[in-house]
């Protein structure tokens, strides 16, 4: 951090332009994101200092002067990095934030449609069970599962752009109930499974075998499951 920014972008228009802005932008984020949290803990260390002093233990530097020399760096780089030079880029900033509103936008209608899709699709209701059934409502699930991954991970590379560009911050809570709802059906698919898988056992038992009080009490115990 204490090398600064070399290169500033004249525009952002071409791939290597935007690649420039993106590196800036990044290395503003990082000096606003520590900055204050690294000058807070100056004071507890110069604390920390006088009452080793205090207590006479012996130090080969003045970490006292040296701590107040890195707090001098780090405002005055921070104070470059904040100051001149997003006052230059700001024109492309705010340039770069309006491509980026039109991505939110798409990828906001994409997990709509998604969130539809998912709906219509995914396995809520049981009509009938057969381990045939049972498959296939465990690779929709897969499936989805799936998706909702590639679409968290687009929605966490735009909340970073976001981020970057001080874009207020997008929740996209059609994806987290998606995922709640993918765990939910998990699990009740995973009690059809046990169900069905029970009684086709059964069904092979022979009826001078049939201990009916011991079926009763296990079917007892499915329901609290």
């Amino acid at each position: 951090m204490s090398n600064g920014i070399k290169v500033i972008p004249e525009g952002a228009e071409s791939k290597r332009e935007k690649e420039i802005l993106m590196q800036v932008m990044t290395h503003l984020r990082d000096v606003k994101m520590i900055k204050d949290r690294t000058l807070e803990e100056v004071e507890p260390m110069k604390q920390t200092v006088l009452l080793l002093k205090k207590h006479g233990i012996k130090m080969e530097e003045d970490f006292l002067v040296k701590l107040e020399n890195c707090k001098t760096q780090l405002i005055e780089v921070s104070e470059k990095a904040l100051g001149p030079v997003k006052e230059a880029i700001l024109p492309l900033q705010n340039q770069e934030a309006g491509n980026i509103k039109k991505k939110l936008l798409d990828f906001q209608k994409k997990v709509a449609e998604f969130r539809i899709k998912f709906q219509q699709q995914c396995p809520y209701n049981i009509d009938q069970s057969s381990i045939a059934i049972i498959d296939s409502s465990y690779n929709l699930i897969t499936d989805f599962y799936n998706q909702t991954l590639e679409m968290e991970e687009e929605a966490k590379a735009l909340n970073n752009l976001e981020t970057l560009f001080d874009i207020q911050k997008s929740t996209y809570k059609p994806l987290k109930d998606c995922k709640a709802e993918l765990q939910s059906l998990k699990y009740m698919w995973d009690l059809v499974s046990l169900i069905d898988l029970q009684f086709e056992a059964w069904k092979s038992t022979l009826w001078d075998k049939i201990d009916t009080e011991n079926l009763m009490q296990l079917i007892k115990d499915m329901q609290t499951k």
